[in-house]
C-alpha cells in the first residue's frame, strides 16, 4: 500500500472507530503554478498528511503518514514538536493499528488529566 492508499484508509478506519470522538480530514501542502505560471504554495510546511481535532475538549490531532520505508523530514519533525509541545498529538502512522495506538493512549491520558 502507498502513502496515499494509506492516508484514505486511515481516514476512513478513523470514521468507524471514532466516529463521535475524532474529525479527521486530509490535509494537503504543496505548489502549483496559476494561470499565469506563477507558483502558488498551500498549506503549511511540516504539516500532517491527516489533521483533525478530538473531543471531548478539541485537542489539535496531526498525523503523518509513512511507508515502513519512510521517514518524516526534519521539517515535519519541527512542525510535529510544535504541535507535541502546544498541547496537540502529532505522530508518525505507519498503519492504522498506529492510530488506535496513539489515539486511544492521549484519551487515556486526557480521561486521568496526565496528558498536559
Amino acid at each position: 500500500m502507498n502513502e496515499t492508499q494509506m492516508v484514505k484508509h486511515i481516514l476512513i478506519e478513523i470514521g468507524l472507530r471514532y466516529p463521535s470522538s475524532v474529525r479527521a480530514w486530509r490535509q494537503n501542502t504543496g505548489a502549483l503554478p496559476d494561470s499565469t505560471g506563477r507558483l502558488i504554495r498551500f498549506g503549511l510546511v511540516g504539516a500532517g498528511d491527516i489533521s483533525g481535532i478530538m473531543a471531548p475538549i478539541g485537542r489539535r490531532l496531526e498525523i503523518e503518514v509513512k511507508t515502513p520505508k519512510g521517514y518524516a523530514t526534519v521539517k515535519q519533525k519541527a512542525f510535529g514538536a510544535m504541535i507535541n509541545r502546544m498541547g496537540g498529538l502529532w505522530f508518525v502512522a505507519r498503519s492504522f493499528e498506529d492510530v488506535v495506538e496513539k489515539i486511544d493512549e492521549a484519551v487515556s491520558k486526557e480521561v486521568d488529566g496526565s496528558w498536559t
